[in-house]
């Protein structure tokens, strides 16, 4: 009774199996075992989940009904020290998602029984954040499933990579189970349709490419998943420089539509606090909510996670979002999001000479100088402290002052006159 293990947690096999005759007997026993034990576990508010939902589910472990898209095995494998084992890999799907069960030995030698195209029940235990089961037991059912959503897809490209290079995300290291450290970089690139992330696992591929660059690459691997495209350069990758410019798909931000992945360019009309919050996972994370202008002055919602949400954004930056996917907001409109696999970061403008005063105010974000105009970020060695009021020369670049050496200080200033005189 296959069941049962969605309830061990509550109740010892004999309790079960009891409750699943009793509900029989209530029922007129017109109903099989199987169908019984499924209502005694709805009763006890275990009940199926569809596939979407899985990656997201905190339970320990789930129920649910899938559709077979594919079968790949059975196959033997060695094991070190130990008779072979067998493997094979299910690929199941419902309408809201897909998702991957591996089953081992008896189980997976089960496996020449079904076929594609027909619907299982599983009972698994999820690998929280990812679309795959490790498989406890499962059953052929009569329920019908007559769409699903398309599996995940992977293939090499043909034809070389041909795309600007806009973003060189720092190299990460990887601790494998076998306590083995691999190198990661994620590469946010672009052509002419929009934007999208390259991924290598041997970053000194990389190491002379330089952002803004348009090369071309071959040996890359095409993945998609939920309609979520991204690219892989294998470590068989060869990188050569691209003869022409490859111009980049770029959207002010009052013309985003739905679905797009362009770069999005704006000016920031607000920023909220940073907000914590912990994670499903028992984690702490971040985010924080910004707002930016268009051209035509029609507002685009931004949510920056993580460590995107730590970057100092201000209110009348020139910013460009990279690889952010366009979505409908939760209130209206449209709404980005800005985390793994995308950028916000200021754009350099004009800078103009300037001669500012104002008082010197000090904040989470650093040195501020702030008057009836507005509030300007302070850069360079030699600041005023905090408190003063004073005049500061430099070069304005939207709300970001580089001081040059030496600033006045009008209290001071007077002050010494007084003595003088």
């Amino acid at each position: 009774m296959m069941h049962y293990a969605l309830v061990s947690d509550l109740m010892t096999r004999e309790e079960f199996e009891e409750r699943v005759e009793e509900k029989s007997a209530a029922l007129g026993g017109v109903v099989d075992e199987v169908t019984a034990a499924m209502l005694v576990v709805e009763d006890l508010g275990r009940s199926h989940v569809k596939i979407g939902d899985i990656p997201k589910s905190e339970a320990g472990i789930v129920s649910f009904f899938g559709k077979i898209i594919s079968i790949e095995g059975p196959r033997e494998f060695k094991r070190e020290g130990e008779e072979p084992g067998i493997l094979a890999t299910l690929i199941l799907g419902d309408p809201t998602g897909t998702t991957k069960t591996t089953l081992w030995d008896d189980q997976a030698a089960a496996v020449v029984e079904l076929s594609e195209g027909s619907v299982i029940e599983v009972i698994g235990r999820p690998r929280f954040g990812r679309k795959e089961v490790s498989f406890v037991a499962m059953r052929e059912s009569a329920v019908e499933i007559v769409e699903t959503k398309k599996p995940p897809t992977s293939e090499e490209l043909k034809a070389p990579f041909v795309v600007k290079i806009l973003h060189l995300h720092p190299v990460r290291d990887i601790v494998k189970k076998n306590g083995d450290i691999s190198h990661l970089q994620e590469i946010l690139v672009g052509d002419e349709s929009g934007t999208t992330r390259l991924v290598t696992w041997s970053p000194e591929t990389f190491s002379d490419v330089d952002e803004g660059t348009s090369v071309s690459i071959t040996g890359v691997v095409r993945k998609e998943d939920d309609g979520i495209v991204e690219y892989v350069a294998q470590d068989t990758a060869v990188i050569t420089p691209h003869p022409t410019p490859i111009s980049v798909l770029t959207i002010d931000a009052g013309d985003v539509e739905e679905g797009q992945m362009p770069v999005v360019t704006g000016t920031v009309s607000s920023v909220s606090e940073v907000r914590t919050f912990t994670t499903r996972r028992n984690t702490e994370s971040r985010v924080r909510n910004i707002k930016i202008k268009g051209e035509d002055g029609d507002i685009l919602s931004v949510a920056l996670w993580r460590e995107e949400a730590d970057k100092v954004i201000l209110e009348g930056d020139r910013v460009e979002i990279i690889n952010a996917v366009a979505k409908p907001s939760r209130f209206s409109g449209i709404e980005l999001s800005v985390g793994s696999g995308s950028v916000i970061r200021v754009v350099s403008g004009e800078e103009v000479p300037a001669e500012i005063s104002g008082r010197i105010v000090l904040r989470t974000f650093g040195l501020t100088l702030e008057n009836a105009e507005g509030v300007y970020v302070l850069q360079g060695d030699n600041l005023p402290e905090p408190g003063f009021s004073v005049t500061v020369t430099g070069m304005l670049c939207g709300v970001r002052m580089k001081v040059e050496e030496g600033w006045t200080n009008p209290e001071d200033a007077s002050k010494i006159l007084e003595l003088l005189r």
